[in-house]
């Protein structure tokens, strides 16, 4: 629903928005600069290396492929199918396969017991396996024809007992011809919960879970198909940092639109928006308008898929920016506003009489202070977030031209993202069963109708983008061997016309100079919308318990990227309005990514044109 304004049934009753934003604490800095010195020395060494050891091992077994499967087998994946790479747009590596050494032996092929000694002394030495439980394993079942010596050890000791075994095969001395050195791959990701719910994860048995890792298995799994026919060209057309974990020769890699530090700072501003504003969760998208690519995805609470079986609540792998259906309250505003526009059944100047209240169906409609304001144009009903005024112009829009509109923006059906697990929302139209005119009243201020945040963001994104709604997606690049698939950015459809976004450009200004005033962003022209949704249950709408959320984009002349910010359940004490809680935390977040984005401020840009 509306910041200030709500809608009711006739048993509805006033709501009162608080007029004080909590104030955010600033951050203080404490402690000795030279401690700080050392310790990130430290870290960065270890990093290195880290990275280094991480290098050795993509590498070294990116030749490593399974046996192919007998001619027309169905694709599957065993245990142990190597897996490709994943990397962000600069190249930093989101998700690799880490190998470690499974140790194994015959028993049945080592009856001297001096041999089976001499086997466990050299394992403890080498590899660092405990002599007695090796000498345990080998005298359990001397007659057997398997037994597991060590499940996981690490990289750097399997490589040495590889050697030692070379180094005694090379003397002529069978003592370790039957121990058993295999490498195993287990998933690894070194960024850890960044991107998690957009990335996915392998399971236990090495099946794709959700994401990236499940939308693009069969491509990703050695054993899988390859790149599909089309446009192909040679991997050198990406830089070569991007390459730089993408090895040649027969391995597999996705390079991804997401950046690495765009993600952290949203993740990082979103943990710290949920825990300041009391919600009980959030989400944020940014978005390249011009083309649909993904530059950030996070949703909060989030997991590690290096520890996925430590997690209790499965709800945590669900990305929640395309899975989870809301009412998203007033930004739905601009698209009644744009369609009504487009459609020239109004123009930023019309006036409308807002008396207070407006009857649509059965249902009463109203502000939610109960006054009414009397004429409004429609630039200032939109900055004003009147409701009264949003349902006249969705009368005047009529019920078809509206539902077309809406469709066209792409709500109600799948945006046709790369990513699994995506729920196309619920529009209720004309000619369904539970359909009825009041559903046109509320729907035109995002109250009755389902959207997911990344369909919101999109469809606003549309407007920044001279009407153009793009497909969004999450791989710019499918790389095989020495060939690499680019995406190549796609128009899913053209909702409105260039002049009706530009104007709607305007308008949005508008109402953040004027309305949403929290989400300026100091040195940029932003345009945006706030909206603050109450909960639907089946006794009802929850007065306190809303869903506020701040769509928007900058710089608004040029735009460079859109962020969405939604919060769930912030706390009414501090305060439940979007416009006190989800504004502010797009302005931090915004600033922050055209600081990193290197995108100058509007009078520096103005000066060099």
């Amino acid at each position: 629903m509306s910041d200030k304004t709500r809608a009711a049934d006739v048993r509805g009753g006033a709501t009162t928005e608080s007029t004080r934003a909590p104030e955010r604490p600033g951050f203080v800095l404490s402690g000795s600069w030279r401690l700080y010195g050392v310790a990130l020395f430290i870290g960065l060494l270890a990093s290195v290396l880290a990275v280094r050891l991480l290098e050795l091992q993509v590498f070294l077994w990116a030749g490593y492929i399974p046996p192919v499967q007998a001619g027309g087998a169905r694709y599957t994946v065993d245990d142990d199918t190597p897996w490709g790479n994943i990397v962000d747009r600069d190249g930093v590596l989101l998700a690799a396969d880490r190998f470690t050494y499974r140790v194994t032996a015959t028993p049945a092929n080592i009856q001297d017991d001096e041999d089976r000694i001499q086997i466990a002394q050299i394992l403890e030495t080498v590899a660092q396996i405990p002599a007695a439980q090796t000498l345990e394993r080998l005298r359990a079942d001397p007659e057997s024809r398997y037994a597991l010596l060590a499940k996981d050890l690490p990289f750097e000791l399997g490589e040495a007992l590889l050697q030692e075994k070379a180094r005694w095969a090379k003397e002529d001395v069978d003592l370790l011809f039957h121990v058993h050195v295999f490498p195993h791959p287990r998933r690894f990701y070194p960024q850890g919960k960044l991107a998690s719910q957009v990335i996915g994860f392998l399971n236990g048995e090495r099946k794709p879970v959700l994401g990236l890792e499940r939308y693009y298995g069969s491509f990703l799994a050695a054993s899988g198909v390859g790149l599909p026919p089309g446009n192909q060209v040679s991997r050198d057309v990406l830089p070569p940092e991007v390459l730089r974990f993408l090895p040649p020769g027969e391995g597999k890699g996705l390079v991804l639109t997401l950046d690495r530090t765009i993600q952290w700072i949203i993740e990082e501003e979103l943990a710290e928006g949920v825990r300041f504003y009391g919600a009980e969760g959030g989400s944020i998208i940014v978005l390249d308008p011009k083309t649909g690519a993904v530059l950030g995805m996070a949703n909060y609470p989030s997991f590690d898929p290096n520890t996925f079986e430590l997690v209790q609540d499965e709800a945590l792998f669900r990305n929640r920016t395309i899975s989870d259906h809301y009412e998203p309250g007033s930004i739905f505003k601009v698209i009644t506003v744009a369609a009504a526009l487009d459609a020239g059944v109004v123009e930023p100047t019309t006036i409308f009489t807002d008396t207070g209240t407006i009857t649509l169906g059965e249902r009463v409609f109203l502000n939610s202070n109960r006054l009414a304001l009397g004429q409004l144009t429609v630039a200032d009903a939109l900055a004003q977030s009147n409701n009264v005024v949003t349902v006249q112009i969705a009368e005047a829009l009529g019920s078809e031209k509206f539902y077309d509109y809406v469709a066209r923006f792409g709500f109600g059906a799948d945006t046709n993202i790369d990513l699994s697990g995506e729920a196309p929302g619920i529009v209720k139209r004309p000619g369904d069963e539970r359909w009825s005119l009041s559903d046109l009243a509320a729907n035109s201020f995002g109250q009755g109708i389902a959207v997911t945040p990344l369909q919101m963001a999109s469809a606003v994104a549309a407007i920044a983008n001279d009407g153009k709604l793009m497909r969004p997606y999450v791989v710019q690049a499918r790389v095989q061997g020495d060939q690499a698939l680019l995406t190549e950015p796609t128009v899913a459809q053209q909702p409105i016309r260039p002049e009706t976004a530009a104007t709607m450009r305007e308008l949005m200004v508008h109402v953040v100079e004027t309305g949403n005033q929290a989400a300026k962003v100091p040195g940029y022209t932003v345009a945006g919308k706030s909206g603050t949704a109450e909960i639907s249950t089946e006794e009802g709408y929850v007065l306190e318990r809303t869903i506020a959320s701040f769509v928007g984009f900058a710089p608004a002349d040029d735009p460079r990227i859109v962020v969405l910010v939604k919060l769930d359940k912030p706390d009414p004490s501090i305060s439940r309005w979007a416009a006190h809680t989800a504004a502010p935390l797009f302005s931090r977040v915004t600033h922050r990514l055209l600081d990193h984005l290197n995108v100058p401020p509007d009078a520096v840009r103005v000066a060099n044109r």
